[in-house]
């Protein structure tokens, strides 16, 4: 007998010990749950190696269950508490779970303790001698029910996480197994009736028990795996770590939070998130399910990514959160110095378009006048082909030469002649459309390709231009010199289906405008009429019989 206390307390010494490894090691999943297991154990154990006489004369064996019952009711709850976090890697317990485990211990207590209600648990038995076979009562059995339901859940665990782990940690999960085990079937031999009364083994089964949740503690590192491994990730993570419950409080984190917020301790778990980072306690308040990305600027020159990543349980509802925090103020920087960088491109590329486009204009421009020039007047008579004949619409070519130009050069000088030209060049551009394409093609000779134009629309156009130039004075020591053109028109197509034909065309027309004594229009349009508008009386716009219609106006003095 002495040698079985001795055992019992060697044993509760060992459920001591474990216990005060589980709370240094407490950050380890199902470590507190454990602690918790192992002071039951050794609770129970100590109780039942002191002598009943101790506990008290007459009913000193029922004043005994009572004190082992304060250490009994709690070790099923704990031990499935504990292999659930030990499963599923994780030491968050949620207080519904922890409040409804608390009350079948309750109520156990209660009838246990409360003397009208003893009657309900320890039946006819009183812990006297004289008690024999004695009846247990119904809560009893309920309870023994339930401690069984609650161990087996636990084994039932242990094996599904054994299926799904790895070479190490299935031995530590063997361990575990067989330390929850052996002292069920203890209890169960001794609950059944295979051994007497007084040979209650159970606190020899923990004793095992213990034995074996050290040797998964000392030699397969039950915690230490998991610990170094976690330090290890932790310490190697250059981004922030942190990770929150469902309340937002600070369950763990990293070195690299506390250099990143320039912090002057370390945060400590239990600490709220909103205490010591206001700024993240903002961003994930709102989580629920999912995850999320922020983007903010911390201080003047630090710009911090914050990735938020839910944690749900089985049943969707938030357990917690894990923070990543990325410091991209160097990225940023890059983007920052990148879009000047794109921004001063962009402006050199418009700056070389503008030239590009000044330079064009410069090779296509007279510096003269302004107006196109004879390069320029082939591409837009190319594309006013490739128009007509795509969409069988016509367009004019109105050929313009300065009546007796020679003279005022040589009697007025050339910059009265430059100032005439530059006179024409602007007149033509006022009154030209944007589709129309007036050009100097050489001299004091013009052309206006006109797009979309009939014959009609042409000679009325050119005898505009013709009667407006007329009107032009250009002074010179006190004199004022005007003169008058001549135009010649042709018409794509009936006057030619390529530039040289209707150039040759429009020449002609206005050699013969030339013929007429100048100040005059011609064209080369066949079954067309001449007409000559008389002073005072309107056009006939009916005349189309003859092959040549002139326009003929009298030089005005």
């Amino acid at each position: 007998m002495q040698l079985y206390k001795f055992v019992l307390l060697t044993g509760a010494l060992v459920s001591l010990l474990i216990a005060a490894v589980a709370w240094r090691r407490r950050a380890a999943p199902g470590a507190l749950p454990l602690m918790a297991m192992q002071l039951g154990v050794a609770w129970w154990q100590i109780c039942h190696a002191l002598p009943p006489v101790l506990m008290g004369h007459g009913e000193g064996l029922l004043v005994q269950a009572r004190l082992i019952s304060l250490g009994i009711v709690f070790i099923p709850p704990m031990t499935l508490l504990f292999v659930s976090g030990y499963a599923r890697g994780s030491r968050h317990i949620r207080p519904s779970t922890l409040a409804l485990l608390a009350v079948e211990p309750a109520v156990m207590l209660a009838a246990m303790h409360v003397p009208r209600l003893q009657g309900w648990f320890f039946g006819t038995w009183h812990g006297l001698p004289a008690d024999g076979n004695s009846e247990l009562g119904p809560l009893f059995w309920v309870h023994a029910l339930y401690c069984y339901l609650l161990l087996g859940k636990s084994l039932l665990i242990l094996i599904a996480a054994y299926e799904q782990d790895n070479a190490i940690t299935r031995r530590q999960t063997r361990y575990i197994a067989l330390a929850v085990l052996i002292p069920v079937v203890f209890n169960l031999a001794f609950v059944s009736g295979l051994l007497p009364s007084y040979a209650d083994l159970t606190p020899l089964g923990f004793v095992i028990s213990g034995a074996l949740y050290a040797i998964a503690i000392v030699e397969r590192g039950l915690f230490d795996f998991v610990q170094v491994a976690q330090a290890k990730a932790k310490s190697v993570l250059t981004d922030g770590f942190l990770l929150i419950d469902a309340q937002r409080r600070i369950v763990d984190s990293n070195e690299a939070i506390v250099q990143m917020f320039r912090l002057a301790q370390p945060v400590e778990p239990g600490e709220w998130l909103i205490r010591h980072l206001p700024e993240l306690d903002e961003r994930c308040s709102g989580m629920t399910t999912g995850q999320a990305i922020f983007e903010f600027m911390r201080e003047r020159d630090q710009f911090l990514e914050l990735r938020v990543f839910a944690i749900c349980d089985e049943s969707g509802e938030l357990s917690g959160c894990v923070l990543m925090v990325r410091d991209i103020s160097t990225a940023k920087l890059a983007a920052a110095t990148l879009e000047e960088t794109n921004r001063k491109l962009r402006v050199q590329l418009e700056t070389i378009e503008a030239l590009q486009v000044q330079l064009r204009e410069q090779v296509v421009r007279d510096p003269l006048t302004g107006l196109y020039n004879r390069r320029y007047l082939l591409e837009a008579l190319r594309r006013e082909l490739g128009h007509g004949r795509r969409s069988d619409a016509p367009f004019a070519v109105v050929m313009i030469d300065v009546d007796h130009f020679k003279s005022v050069n040589d009697v007025y000088g050339h910059a009265c002649g430059d100032a005439m030209l530059q006179g024409l060049g602007t007149l033509l551009i006022n009154q030209s459309r944007p589709t129309d394409s007036p050009c100097r093609y050489g001299g004091e000779e013009f052309i206006v390709v006109i797009s979309g134009a009939s014959l009609d629309v042409a000679l009325a156009r050119a005898n505009e231009w013709r009667t407006a130039f007329s009107r032009l004075c250009f002074p010179v020591n006190g004199v004022e010199v005007r003169r008058t053109f001549s135009a010649g028109i042709a018409v794509f197509p009936l006057d030619g289906s390529d530039e040289t034909a209707l150039l040759a065309a429009a020449d002609n027309a206005l050699y013969r405008a030339k013929a007429t004594g100048r100040n005059a229009i011609c064209s080369s349009v066949r079954n067309v009429k001449d007409t000559t508008p008389a002073d005072g009386e309107k056009e006939d716009n009916s005349a189309r019989e003859h092959a040549h219609q002139t326009i003929q106006v009298n030089h005005c003095a």
